[in-house]
């Protein structure tokens, strides 16, 4: 198993979530946040697009993660055509082993049908190009759905990215979808999350923590999904709370990065 950062460890600092501050950082950027922090991959997202990229910009992206000795991959939103075969294109060019993509966007939220007559016709690139297709479980979506996607488009190039909380707005907790969907997984998405009472105890609230301080228990996350047995990445992802203003919410989540890191190295035993 292999320590992960993605763009999503950084959403805040990368920018574009609220309109006052826009998508701002590179990936190059990114990627040096990367190194600093030690990981051994980076998996960019569609919270920073780099689909704009030229080929070139994107060869020198992959030759100075080479010189760093981070190995990259890649993801997307969105399974229109068009962009699974840029994506591809990107993903090809990165030397990313797996496109990682979330099924559904603010415009479109495809049948089973759909999903499948959409990514069927990719099956001999991705097979040719020895990249694996990683459908992330993501709100909408059951445990039990994306089984059957991967079973109708068959898991000798389809699989799963794992997202240990994206299945709470799907009404499944993780001790639901780990043991459903970690069979299928070839990425993981570590997100820890806390559950806290609100409104004078009138619901709850689901937010992010660092790794290790939430409820998520992710040594069983770990051997679910093979842990030292398997060359599968650990990507450490943050749902950072907002605070009281931009810049305090953006060391925040730089803390919790830090912290995470340290907290998954010791879990999957990795030296310091």
């Amino acid at each position: 198993m292999r320590l992960g950062i993605s763009s999503f460890t950084f959403p805040w600092a990368i920018g574009g979530i609220d309109s006052d501050h826009p998508v701002s950082m590179t990936a190059f950027e990114l990627l040096e946040k990367s190194h600093a922090l030690g990981a051994d991959v980076l998996q960019i997202a569609d919270n920073l697009p780099i689909a704009g990229l030229s080929n070139d910009e994107l060869g020198k992206l992959k030759a100075e993660a080479d010189d760093l000795g981070i190995a990259l991959e890649i993801g997307t939103r969105g399974i229109a055509s068009a962009n699974i075969a840029r994506f591809l294109e990107i993903a090809t060019i990165l030397g990313s082993p797996i496109l990682r993509i979330v099924i559904d966007t603010k415009e479109h939220e495809p049948t089973l049908d759909e999903i499948n007559s959409l990514l069927a016709p990719f099956a001999d690139q991705f097979r040719n190009l020895n990249i694996k297709l990683a459908i992330e479980n993501h709100d909408r979506l059951t445990c039990a759905q994306f089984n059957e996607i991967i079973d109708r488009l068959g898991d000798d190039w389809v699989g799963i990215c794992l997202d240990t909380v994206n299945s709470l707005g799907a009404v499944e907790a993780p001790n639901t979808v780990v043991p459903a969907l970690a069979p299928r997984a070839i990425n993981v998405h570590m997100k820890d999350f806390e559950i806290i009472r609100t409104n004078g105890q009138m619901g709850f609230t689901v937010q992010g923590t660092a790794l290790g301080k939430g409820r998520l228990d992710i040594q069983s996350v770990i051997s679910a999904v093979g842990g030292s047995r398997r060359d599968i990445t650990a990507v450490i992802e943050l749902w950072t709370p907002r605070q009281l203003s931009y810049e305090s919410t953006v060391a925040l989540e730089e803390n919790w990065a830090i912290e995470s890191v340290r907290f998954l190295r010791a879990s999957i035993g990795l030296n310091s």
